[in-house]
C-alpha cells in the first residue's frame, strides 16, 4: 500500500510516493504457528521418552510392586521364630565359649545377645500390639511388620557373627580329634547325668501330684536320644578322619556338640523343676496364711461398710478364699504350683472387693503384701514355659514366642514399677501370659515331647 506527501518548497507541487513495511507484519502468525509446532514436538519427545523408560524399567530394576500386608506379617513371623532360636543357640554357645576361652575374650559376644535380646522384645512387643483385641489399620500393620522384619534381621545378623567369629577360632585352636574326645566326654558326663536324673522324676513323681510333673514327662528319654544322636556324629566323624586325616569333620563336630548341649539342657530342667517346686511348696505356705490373714482382715472391714451388697461380695470373696487355702494346704499329694494360681487369683477377687474399705495405704500395704507371691508365680509360669520352647523349638511357632517374650517383659516391668498396685498388675499380667505361652507351645508341639 501506498501513498504520498508534499514536499515544502518550490517544488511543493511535487509529491513523493512512500510505503509502510506491510510485509514485516504479515509474518508474525506464521512465526506464532512455528513455535506452537515446535512446543508440541518437545513435549511429545518427552511423552516417548517417559513410556520408554517406563517399559524398560523392569528390565534393569525398577522396584518391586507393593508387598500385600499378609505376605509382610507372614515374613515376620517367620523372622521372628528364626531370629529367637538364633539368641537361643546363641545363648547356649556363649557359655560354652566362657569356659573354653574365658569371660574377658567372650565380653563382645555377651554384650551383642543382650543388644540382640533388646531388639527381640521390641519386636515380640510389636508382634504382640498386631495379635491384640485392638484393630489397627493397614498401613499400621504394614509399618509394623516391617520394623520386626528389620529388628529381627539385626539381632539374627549380630548374634550369627559373634558365633561363627567363635566358631573360627574354636577350629583355630582346637584339632579335629581334640574336639572329638571333649564331645566324646561330654557325652559321657551326660550318660552319668541320667541314673540321678530318673531317679529325681521317680522321687518328684512320688512327692507332688502327677499333673505336677507332667510337664517333665520324657525329658531323660529324650536327652538319651539327643547323647545317641551326639554319639552317631562323632562315631561318623572318627570314620571320616580314620579313612582321610584331613576330612573336614567340623560340621559333625558342631552337630554333636549341639546334640550334647540339648541333652544336657533337658537334664538341667529336671532339676530346675524339683527346685521350682520346693519354692513353690514353700511360698504356698505362706500364701496360706496371708490368704487366712486376708480373710481375717476383710471380717474387720466389712463390719464398717453399709452397703449390703457390698457386705455380700466380701462374705462370698471370703468364703472362696477360705475353700482355696484349705484345699491348698490339706491337698495330697501336693500341687504348689497350681495351689499358688488358686490362691492368687482367689485373694485377688477378695482384693477387689475389699477396695471400697480399704484406705490408700491399705491398698499399697496389700499390694507390696502380694507382690512377693505374684512374682514367685509369674518366675516359675516363665521358666517352665521357656524350658519348654528351648527343648521343642523347631516345633514351637511366633505366638507362643510372642507371649513368652511378654511376659517376661512385664515382669521385667513390674520389678522396676515404683506403684506396688502397678506392680502387682504387671506380675499378675505377666504369670497370665506365660501360662498362655505355655499352653500354645504345647499345642504346637502336638501335646508329645518327642519328634
Amino acid at each position: 500500500m501506498s501513498n504520498s506527501y508534499s514536499v515544502n518548497g518550490p517544488d511543493s507541487h511535487i509529491r513523493v510516493p512512500y510505503y509502510f513495511p506491510m510485509g514485516d507484519f504479515s509474518l508474525i502468525p506464521s512465526l506464532i504457528v512455528f513455535a506452537v509446532v515446535v512446543v508440541a514436538l518437545i513435549v511429545g519427545l518427552s511423552l516417548l521418552r517417559r513410556r520408554a523408560r517406563r517399559r524398560i524399567a523392569p528390565e534393569i530394576g525398577r522396584a518391586p510392586a507393593r508387598v500385600e500386608v499378609s505376605d509382610l506379617i507372614r515374613s515376620a513371623n517367620i523372622q521372628l521364630v528364626q531370629m529367637d532360636d538364633a539368641i537361643r543357640d546363641a545363648d547356649e554357645e556363649l557359655q560354652f565359649a566362657i569356659a573354653e576361652f574365658g569371660p574377658e575374650a567372650t565380653h563382645e559376644f555377651a554384650d551383642a545377645i543382650a543388644t540382640a535380646k533388646t531388639r527381640a522384645s521390641e519386636a515380640f512387643a510389636l508382634k504382640q500390639r498386631l495379635d491384640d483385641s485392638v484393630p489397627d489399620s493397614e498401613q499400621r500393620q504394614r509399618d509394623w511388620s516391617k520394623r520386626i522384619l528389620t529388628l529381627s534381621d539385626s539381632a539374627h545378623a549380630l548374634v550369627t557373627a559373634q558365633s561363627r567369629a567363635f566358631e573360627r577360632r574354636r577350629r583355630q585352636e582346637t584339632t579335629a580329634p581334640d574336639s572329638l574326645q571333649r564331645v566324646r566326654d561330654d557325652i559321657a558326663t551326660g550318660r552319668d547325668r541320667l541314673p540321678a536324673a530318673s531317679s529325681l522324676l521317680e522321687t518328684l513323681g512320688a512327692e507332688y501330684a502327677p499333673e505336677a510333673v507332667a510337664p517333665m514327662a520324657g525329658r531323660t528319654e529324650a536327652a538319651e536320644h539327643a547323647f545317641d544322636e551326639a554319639e552317631r556324629l562323632v562315631g561318623a566323624a572318627d570314620s571320616g578322619l580314620a579313612a582321610a586325616p584331613l576330612t573336614p569333620v567340623a560340621g559333625q563336630v558342631q552337630a554333636a556338640e549341639a546334640a550334647v548341649r540339648r541333652g544336657a539342657t533337658l537334664l538341667d530342667s529336671i532339676e530346675r523343676m524339683r527346685d521350682s517346686l520346693r519354692e513353690a511348696a514353700g511360698s504356698r505356705d505362706e500364701a496360706v496364711t496371708a490368704a487366712r490373714a486376708l480373710v481375717a482382715e476383710a471380717a474387720r472391714l466389712r463390719d464398717t461398710i453399709e452397703d449390703a451388697d457390698a457386705v455380700a461380695r466380701i462374705v462370698a470373696a471370703s468364703a472362696a478364699v477360705d475353700e482355696v487355702a484349705h484345699t491348698a494346704a490339706t491337698r495330697t499329694p501336693p500341687h504348689p504350683a497350681a495351689d499358688l494360681d488358686a490362691l492368687a487369683a482367689a485373694t485377688a477377687r477378695l482384693d477387689e472387693t475389699l477396695a471400697v474399705a480399704r484406705t490408700a495405704q491399705q491398698r499399697l500395704d496389700s499390694a507390696r503384701s502380694a507382690l512377693v507371691g505374684a512374682v514367685h508365680i509369674a518366675e516359675s509360669h516363665i521358666r517352665t514355659a521357656s524350658d519348654f520352647i528351648a527343648a521343642r523349638r523347631g516345633s514351637v511357632g511366633t505366638d507362643a514366642r510372642t507371649r513368652l517374650a511378654g511376659a517376661e517383659r512385664e515382669l521385667g516391668l513390674a520389678r522396676l514399677e515404683a506403684d506396688p498396685v502397678a506392680a502387682l498388675d504387671g506380675a499378675r499380667r505377666a504369670a497370665t501370659l506365660a501360662t498362655d505361652a505355655d499352653a500354645l507351645a504345647r499345642y504346637d508341639a502336638g501335646g508329645s515331647f518327642h519328634s
